[in-house]
């Protein structure tokens, strides 16, 4: 065995650290001044305060704290119309008449990113300045992971990394015929609109978006819908699973609101709900991780599951019974979000087990499972024995993959390596849970 320095523990150290602590942290906070400025912003142009301040935390970086106590009910962010970067922002900005005849049609989420472009290129000249001075320059989202890093990733959320750079590449490709159009604006059109800043650009409005319904312009793709809006100070809100806040845009006061469905303490840090998503899906969509998500998951396809079925048993093994089985779960969506967690195996992907293992005398009766009446012992037995068979393939799997990661990746000086080893770790836990789960179930079946 390879005998490990001191060097060698403080770097495992350290990583651990950061993996114990890590919410959301950007690849590059701003700084002090930034903060100020952009507070003296947006009051001047009607930002309500209510007592937040921009913060350094130790265990999630930048974040916003209360300065008093808030109730359940208060609003704690009130933002102008005004101050929303939308698809209408653009349309009446110097853009807009280019936008309205732009060849192919354009989606909101293109419009958004050359917007964003453009306005980073005019510097301290353009309206959003102060805004745009504290996003992130880079990010940790699918188009910034390096082919090591790519190729580390569990199955599912590989392929699922694969297509959103593809969409990112095609989305840019799909500029570049109409860029030129932009001289006018911009002589130096093709060092500003790159495909670099397209990539920043881009992953500043898929990370840091607002649900907001647009007019729906006729003269827009309708293939995306328009619903996202640039929300700054909002945007500095960091995520934890285990708060609700309700967010919508007030008609009304023609602000977009946030109001706590919780009490926070004076001096805390304020957490939003960006949605319940798993580590995999955070990480596509934001860039980011949970330590012990709750709403983490080990998702199986259909097919993984069948592919446990190989042990012959009953007839189990019959081409035209299986088919029927696997048509039977379809018509009620039992193929799809198959999975297991911290608590287990989902109800979806018990159900199916079950429905799999029954025999050709009792799938007539395969419905009496759906209806979760009390579970047959015999059948469940053997659906727990191919759930162990599932379960067992895939950790074995994954601890491989999980050792060729810690090798290759490094976590010490690559914030995308720390979040992909969190992610793989989190998802060995769930299956050596599950696992264990089964097989204390199996011995107790056997002794009794």
């Amino acid at each position: 065995m390879t005998k490990r320095g001191r060097s060698w523990r403080d770097r495992r150290r350290k990583s651990k650290q950061k993996e114990e602590g890590v919410r959301h942290v950007t690849a590059s906070l701003m700084s002090r001044d930034d903060s100020i400025q952009l507070m003296r912003w947006l009051r001047r142009n009607g930002f309500r305060d209510s007592h937040l301040v921009l913060t350094d935390f130790p265990d999630t970086g930048r974040g916003v704290m209360s300065t008093r106590n808030l109730k359940e009910g208060d609003c704690i962010v009130s933002l102008p119309e005004n101050l929303l970067i939308t698809t209408t922002t653009v349309v009446n900005s110097h853009l807009g008449q280019y936008i309205k005849t732009w060849k192919p049609r354009l989606t909101p989420k293109q419009v958004l990113s050359l917007y964003l472009i453009a306005e980073k290129s005019r510097g301290k000249d353009s309206f959003w300045y102060p805004y745009i001075q504290t996003l992130p320059t880079s990010y940790t989202t699918p188009s910034y992971f390096s082919t090591a890093e790519v190729d580390a990733l569990p199955a599912l959320v590989r392929e699922a990394t694969l297509r959103h750079r593809k969409v990112l590449q095609n989305s840019y490709k799909s500029l570049q015929t109409s860029l030129h159009n932009l001289e006018p604006l911009f002589p130096d059109w093709k060092t500003v609109f790159t495909l670099k800043s397209y990539r920043w650009a881009w992953a500043t409005v898929y990370t840091r978006s607002v649900y907001k319904r647009g007019p729906g312009w006729e003269f827009l793709d309708p293939s995306d819908p328009d619903v996202y809006a640039l929300a700054p100070f909002l945007d500095m809100l960091n995520h934890s699973p285990l708060v609700q806040t309700d967010t919508d845009f007030n008609v009304s006061s023609k602000c977009y609101e946030v109001k706590t469905e919780g009490a926070c303490r004076k001096y805390r840090q304020v957490f939003i709900n960006y949605d319940p998503y798993d580590n995999g899906r955070l990480l596509m969509e934001y860039g980011f991780v949970m330590p012990r998500n709750p709403h983490s998951v080990v998702t199986f396809t259909a097919d993984d599951v069948v592919a446990c079925l190989a042990v012959k048993q009953n007839g189990l093994s019959s081409k035209n019974l299986l088919q029927k089985k696997m048509e039977l779960l379809s018509q009620e969506n039992l193929t799809v979000n198959l999975s297991c967690s911290g608590e287990g195996l989902s109800w979806r992907l018990q159900t199916a087990l079950q429905v799999l293992c029954m025999d050709h005398d009792s799938i007539c009766n395969w419905r009496t499972v759906l209806r979760q009446t009390p579970r047959d012992p015999t059948l469940w037995s053997t659906a727990r024995l191919v759930a162990q068979r599932l379960i067992s393939k895939r950790l074995e799997q994954h601890s491989s993959r999980t050792q060729v990661a810690e090798k290759i990746l490094d976590p010490g000086n690559s914030l995308i390596s720390l979040f992909i080893l969190m992610l793989l770790r989190e998802d060995l836990y769930i299956l050596e849970h599950s696992l264990k789960e089964l097989n204390s179930h199996t011995a107790g079946a056997l002794e009794k």
